[in-house]
């Protein structure tokens, strides 16, 4: 695998308030500007919201038109060449390649805070960026290049679990289907014949996984199919699977609904059956702090259901639905799905980031790599497939891979003549090294922090127009 030189470019939201900050190396620069929001522009986000909800918002020139109205409310309309706009054009008009020749890659880290809980709920996956400003269709939604990506950050929140953890990568597979939610018939075998071939055909113990499905085993093996067993996905069983095993990774399938209750609070569901395989719906709060407790190792929560990402766009409810919730409870990734999401999309969107992450490529880098796959799809096959690209969203604390490597070098004055495995130094399932909270490489600075990026050389934008 191709090292890549991340960098990064944090968009902080709050009251009419927008700062952004490019982080390249020891460098930084930041701008601040203003929101671009009236009624008109917040009601049409909304109708575009209520398409996407239907599966309805299909056609290219539509999601074109979002991705624009999202940019605009961030970067404005007018013509600013020193705002956080033109920045972020600086950004990605950089040299793809590093000055060590590893592959650029930008992460855009979006964070709302107090004042912005309206925007919070907004899909910003379909950020399209026209690089133009004049010329709308030289632009690009993030979704499509391999150069690019984004990610979600809550505000004030400290997570105290570094991300990485020693192989084998402990893998909760859940599957939810109670007989009496029939929006649609849940396919997973996809998903678990990838996870059970990167568990048997990896050539290394990378992925220690455990099953928890009504038909299945929990080392994967199909149970007859005419055999009549008693349903073994209840929320209880699954909190005793959790406390039990626990996982470093649990990804469930299922379905997920946000609703009002009947304190007034938004909230996110997941559909758990019961004894009698009846949904019982349990909410965001109750499934996070469930999860925070029992499983002390887990680093990412995988949340194959529609509607999981949904949030209130109530200032009073800043912290709502199941992604947010659990990734308020110091779990460093969360991902979920946006709205209704064809399942045959989640699944190859699961598949292909599985695969990239147990490369050890970072966690973003792996969903950014499944999310280019969804917009490719799209682009290939039917029309309406176009909008799934945005339809996967990530929660992050940290930045890098889940794996460390499995084995490391011996140096040739310690006398080794070839690589060995790495020695603990910490708690079981931590990386070696981690107590100490050493960055990773892509993370390290190289250079002194300056308040602005040099005026010429290679990553210098001086000489062209900033559109």
């Amino acid at each position: 695998m191709t090292d890549l030189a991340v960098e990064e470019f944090a968009i902080q939201v709050g009251d009419r308030r927008v700062q952004a900050e490019w982080r390249r190396g020891g460098y930084r620069q930041s701008v601040v500007g203003e929101l671009e929001i009236d009624d008109l522009r917040r009601r049409t986000v909304e109708v575009f919201v209520d398409l996407l909800r239907s599966n309805r918002l299909i056609n290219v020139h539509e999601l074109k038109l979002l991705g624009e109205h999202l940019f605009v409310t961030l970067f404005g309309s007018r013509r600013d060449d020193n705002g956080p706009g033109a920045l972020l054009r600086r950004a990605i008009k950089g040299d793809p390649y590093a000055d060590n020749g590893q592959r650029r890659l930008l992460r855009v880290v979006l964070e709302m805070g107090a004042g912005a809980e309206l925007l919070a709920s907004w899909p910003w996956e379909y950020l399209y960026v026209p690089l133009d400003r004049e010329d709308p269709d030289t632009g690009f939604f993030l979704g499509e290049s391999t150069n690019f990506m984004l990610t979600r950050k809550l505000p004030l929140a400290v997570s105290a679990r570094m991300i990485q953890v020693r192989p084998p990568l402990r893998v909760l597979f859940v599957v939810l289907a109670p007989d009496d939610v029939t929006e649609t018939d849940i396919e997973y075998e996809a998903v678990l014949e990838t996870l059970m071939d990167l568990r048997d055909l990896g050539g290394e113990a990378r992925i220690d996984l455990r099953v928890l499905t009504q038909r299945h085993a929990h080392d994967g093996r199909a149970f007859p199919p005419n055999e009549d067993l008693p349903v073994q996905t209840t929320w209880r069983s699954f909190l005793n699977t959790v406390e039990q095993f626990d996982p470093q990774v649990v990804h469930v399938i299922s379905h997920g609904r946000y609703i009002d209750g009947a304190d007034g609070r938004p909230r996110g569901q997941m559909a758990f059956p019961d004894e009698n395989n009846k949904a019982l719906w349990i909410d965001d709060r109750d499934l996070a702090n469930q999860l925070s407790l029992s499983a002390s190792g887990l680093r990412l929560v995988f949340l194959q259901a529609c509607e999981s990402a949904a949030t209130s766009a109530s200032g009073y409810h800043v912290i709502s639905g199941l992604a947010q919730s659990l990734a308020q409870k110091n779990i460093p990734a969360v991902i979920a799905m946006h709205y209704q999401v064809q399942l045959r999309l989640a699944n190859q969107f699961a598949r292909a980031f599985y695969q990239a992450l147990v490369d050890r490529r970072p966690i973003e880098v792996a969903m950014h790599h499944a999310r280019r796959e969804l917009y490719l799809s799209g682009m290939m096959g039917e029309s309406q497939q176009r909008a799934g690209f945005g339809l996967p969203v990530l929660y992050l604390r940290e930045s890098g891979p889940l794996l460390t490597p499995a084995l490391v070098p011996v140096s040739a004055s310690a006398g080794g003549s070839g690589p060995r495995v790495a020695e603990p130094s910490g708690p079981p399932g931590e990386s070696p090294g981690s107590q100490q909270g050493t960055a990773p490489s892509w993370e390290q600075p190289g250079r002194p922090v300056v308040d602005n990026f040099p005026g010429s050389g290679r990553w210098s934008t001086g000489e062209q127009s900033l559109a």
